[in-house]
């Protein structure tokens, strides 16, 4: 005979997504689809790197953490701007990254 399995708690991956449940969708994530979240974290990035002409990696990370940007859409954005020709990654003459907007 076989025994039956009691209900199961949550799991690691509960825990790890902030202890929301697999069924239920945060408020972001049910407003927008994840291609648009990216898209409009590059957008807003790259007119702020534009108005200020070029950003350092620290000043982008402060931007990115007072809006609520996880580290991983961040780089989602920079890899998206710098593959599309709009951002540049380069070294200042002390060698900190530095991003700078094209065109």
């Amino acid at each position: 005979m076989r025994r039956k399995e009691a209900p199961r708690g949550p799991t690691l991956l509960d825990f790890m997504a902030g202890g929301r449940r697999g069924g239920e969708a945060g408020a972001e994530g049910a407003a927008k689809p994840e291609g648009a979240r990216e898209r409009d974290v590059a957008e807003e990035l790259y007119a702020y790197i534009k108005s200020r002409g070029r950003a350092g990696k620290d000043d982008v990370m402060q931007w990115a953490k007072a809006r609520g940007v996880s580290a991983a859409e961040l780089m989602r954005a920079i890899e998206s701007l710098t593959s599309r020709r709009r951002l540049r990654r380069r070294l200042d003459d002390e060698g900190n990254l530095v991003y700078e907007a094209l065109a």
